[in-house]
């Protein structure tokens, strides 16, 4: 049997990170790309039950964790920031003596750094209506005969 702390707490268990499935059903989750999908996870997995809103993930660190371009990471992060699934608390800079990476919070759980409630934006977003194509006005259509 693990030995237990006071909040009767296994002290060698590891860690993991919790899809829950309301999120893996939205619409919000299902249209992300398979690079976004990574992303949440590795923004995710910072998160240690009291520093939500103090998750620091650079575009770079996240392209190094995931597998892909710099470029592709930030696309992710503006898509996952997009549909709800993280906000930015604290923008990024680029200093040469002092590098901060942008800091996020899961919008799944509670802000430890500010206390604001979830806000599970996700759950609320839905895609862009793509218009029908619409023929131009005065432009009759020709068969296939004429």
């Amino acid at each position: 049997m693990p030995k237990h702390n006071a909040k009767g707490r296994s002290k060698n268990q590891q860690r993991f990170v919790a899809l829950p499935l309301y999120m893996l059903r939205s619409a919000a989750w299902r249209s992300l790309s398979p690079v976004a999908r990574c992303a949440f996870i590795e923004v995710a997995s910072l998160y240690n039950g009291g520093n939500n809103g103090r998750l620091a993930l650079s575009a770079r660190d996240a392209a190094e964790r995931i597998g892909c371009s710099k470029d592709t990471a930030a696309r992710a992060l503006a898509a996952l920031t997009e549909r709800g699934f993280i906000e930015q608390t604290r923008p990024g800079s680029f200093h040469r003596k002092t590098p901060h990476a942008a800091e996020y919070r899961l919008t799944l759980y509670s802000c430890d750094q500010s206390g604001a409630l979830p806000s599970r934006a996700f759950a609320r977003w839905q895609p862009n209506e793509k218009q029908k194509p619409v023929l131009p006005q005065g432009q009759p259509v020709l068969s296939q005969g004429q």
